[in-house]
């Protein structure tokens, strides 16, 4: 998920460095024979390059390895995708991965170009001062200048839409970021990019400036059945009383991270686990999957397709 072309291993050509679902970086490196076979990603102890959670494919389940910086509760992240970046400018390439939940961390790189030395801690990456979190999580991160000052930027994708601009207001070789902006909100229409969203900064029309291509997910809408008056009244009078069970959900999430917000990943989780499992939630999920089988068998359901949007700066 999430991929980057860079000449990593500086040898003159470019390599591929992408993140997996299972929490891992990979490295394929390219040659003027072609592509090598992908390889993980390690640390200077040979670790694999991971944020917490990572999916062991031998014993086939989720593994824990605290990675966060000694002293600090471990995040309990899972990396979703990676980008290099020479954060401290000293001309070799850090990491930045981003995480499952919504977080983005940075792992220092001691070696140097073309032997990196990665120190397998992973440091929060800070917005306003604040640890940076992606609303609806699986944060992808682009590096660009994108306001001429000669700082590299971060432009952040998410999986629940919307796309969100941090301005470095640091200076080479110490980068800080200020508060999030958004520069895509999430797409209310159907056929807009509405999930799992990867954005690219690039000027696209060659006018000057940086414009978005943005990748996700959208629903495209179905040929619509034919219904009986009943029917029409049915599928009306459900789907109102779906919207009510699900505002009521929405309400009772935000509820909960309202009274979670100063707690630590693990704690959330727990938290989050206790609420889903109550019998308040339990009967609320299970009001809300009825209405939908109901509404489901009277209305065509949109179809979820992927696809390339082209946002153009003013």
């Amino acid at each position: 998920m999430s991929s980057q072309f860079v000449d990593f291993n500086a040898d003159g050509h470019l390599d591929f460095i992408a993140a997996t679902y299972e929490g891992t970086v990979f490295l394929v490196a390219g040659s003027e024979d072609g592509w090598g076979q992908p390889q993980h990603l390690e640390d200077a102890k040979g670790r694999n390059i991971v944020i917490s959670l990572y999916y062991d494919m031998e014993d086939n389940e989720y593994k824990n390895a605290n990675r966060s910086p000694e002293g600090q509760k471990d995040s309990g992240d899972h990396c979703v995708s990676a980008t290099v970046f020479d954060w401290d400018d000293d001309g070799d390439l850090d990491l930045l991965l981003g995480a499952y939940g919504g977080a983005l961390y940075r792992q220092m790189n001691e070696g140097k170009p073309g032997a990196p030395a990665y120190t397998g801690v992973n440091i929060p990456v800070e917005a306003d001062g604040e640890p940076f979190e992606m609303r609806g999580g699986l944060t992808a991160a682009r590096l660009v200048d994108w306001n001429g000052d000669g700082l590299q930027d971060l432009v952040c994708g998410g999986f629940k839409g919307g796309v969100s601009l941090l301005l470095n207001v640091g200076q080479r070789g110490a980068p800080r970021f200020g508060a999030p902006t958004t520069l895509i909100k999430k797409s209310k229409q159907l056929a807009g990019p509405r999930e799992g969203l990867y954005v690219d900064p690039v000027d696209y029309d060659g006018d000057g400036d940086l414009d978005l291509l943005v990748g996700g997910i959208a629903l495209v809408p179905s040929k619509e059945t034919a219904l009986s008056d009943t029917e029409a009244d049915n599928l009306d009078r459900w789907t109102k009383r779906l919207e009510g069970l699900e505002a009521q959900s929405d309400a009772l999430y935000e509820q909960l991270k309202e009274e979670s917000a100063n707690l630590s990943k693990k704690e959330k989780r727990a938290a989050l686990k206790e609420f889903q499992s109550g019998e308040a939630m339990q009967g609320l999920e299970e009001a809300i999957v009825r209405f939908q089988k109901k509404v489901g068998k009277l209305e065509s359901p949109p179809a979820r397709e992927s696809g390339i949007w082209l946002y153009r700066r003013r």
